[in-house]
């Protein structure tokens, strides 16, 4: 009896611990199969492999390869290229025509003007005034380039930029004692003369400014500028941005900048009216609004031609008697071919059912420039 009883124990015994390494074996061949080294796992326990497939890190991407910046040379000018002197209030087309034909394209100021600006009047009178950087960069990239608009600009970015053969687009005041905003294409510079070497539609071809000079009438327009990058070049293209090829961290330097600069002249107008500028961007819109407001009855009168921020600012706060107010006095001050203010003040008349001015102000804005390359500045 007890022999029966013992054989009886045995066998069921046998039979679980059969059955156990039977499962436990069509476990250990799922794991190898996930693992990268399937002869090494198998020598492991269960639980250790088991463990490494849950813990098993994400790839991630190799990191993208650093660029060290060469030294840039004492001088250089970019070679090539055709100066082309602008027809009236056309300076922005006639930059970038200038700009690509240093690259061996050929594009008349007046193809770009029909698609930047197309509204245009040799009198001046009722035509569209100004083209912005973020409307011509937007029209380059059809040519093919990786283009960069930026705040925050320096000479230095400059002369590494033309360094490499890669012009620089950068918006100015025409004179310090001028409220014209210019567009000017550096191509060279001088370190023995600390001059800029630029083509200038309306000035001239070689036009030399003095460094100090060309940072005096850059910074009123948060010292913006625009590249026009070969593909093949744009990893030192990015070198040479460094923390300025993310847009945020640009307009954060601009920031600086701009209360660096007050702290050093609180009698400097244009500073407080870039910090506006950087914070609306940076979409701190109250205290953009205020940085504004402190130097608004002190500015050029001409200023929000060219740059609508504080405009913007408003209507971001919902101030739309205000936005209302700015854009009336522009438009009824030598500047009514402004598609920009036109759209914005139909959104604000739809917003408040007057869809019969909405749909006025809509025509108007369409009328003045039927291309649509205004939009970017009220995106």
């Amino acid at each position: 009896m007890k022999k029966t009883l013992s054989f009886t124990v045995f066998t069921v015994i046998f039979f679980i611990v059969t059955v156990f390494f039977w499962w436990q074996q069509d476990r250990i061949v799922f794991v190898p199969e996930i693992l990268p080294s399937p002869e090494e796992n198998l020598r492991k326990p269960l639980a250790e492999r088991f463990t490494e497939v849950l813990q098993k890190p994400e790839s991630s991407p190799s990191p993208t390869p650093s660029v060290e910046l060469p030294p840039f040379p004492e001088q250089t000018v970019i070679s090539g290229g055709t100066h082309t002197f602008q027809t009236f209030n056309n300076c922005g087309p006639a930059s970038l025509s200038m700009a690509l034909s240093l690259y061996g394209i050929s594009a008349s100021q007046r193809e770009l003007g029909q698609e930047l600006r197309p509204y245009q009047n040799s009198q001046g009178d009722n035509d569209d005034k100004s083209v912005t950087l973020a409307e011509v960069a937007a029209e380059a990239e059809e040519y093919g380039f990786v283009v960069y608009h930026r705040p925050a600009g320096t000479i230095e970015q400059v002369k590494h930029f033309i360094a490499q053969d890669i012009p620089v687009v950068a918006r100015t005041w025409l004179t310090p004692e001028e409220d014209i905003g210019h567009f000017r294409v550096l191509k060279g510079y001088d370190e023995s003369t600390q001059e800029i070497i630029q083509d200038d539609s309306l000035q001239g071809a070689d036009l030399r400014f003095s460094y100090d000079y060309l940072e005096e009438i850059w910074q009123p327009f948060n010292a913006e500028f625009l590249v026009l990058v070969p593909p093949e070049k744009q990893a030192i293209a990015e070198a040479i941005l460094g923390d300025l090829l993310d847009e945020e961290s640009a307009w954060e330097a601009i920031l600086a900048r701009a209360q660096a600069a007050q702290s050093g002249n609180p009698q400097d107008v244009y500073a407080p009216f870039n910090e506006a500028v950087a914070l609306y961007h940076l979409g701190r819109y109250d205290e953009a609004k205020q940085a504004y407001e402190s130097v608004a009855d002190q500015l050029p009168s001409r200023m929000l031609w060219y740059q609508i921020e504080p405009i913007l600012v408003y209507w971001k706060l919902g101030e739309y008697g205000q936005v209302l107010s700015m854009t009336e006095v522009i438009l009824q001050n030598g500047n009514r071919a402004f598609s920009e203010l036109y759209s914005i003040r139909g959104q604000i008349f739809a917003a408040q059912g007057n869809q019969s001015a909405a749909e006025e102000a809509f025509q108007l804005a369409e009328q003045y420039n039927p291309t649509g390359s205004w939009r970017v500045n009220v995106q």
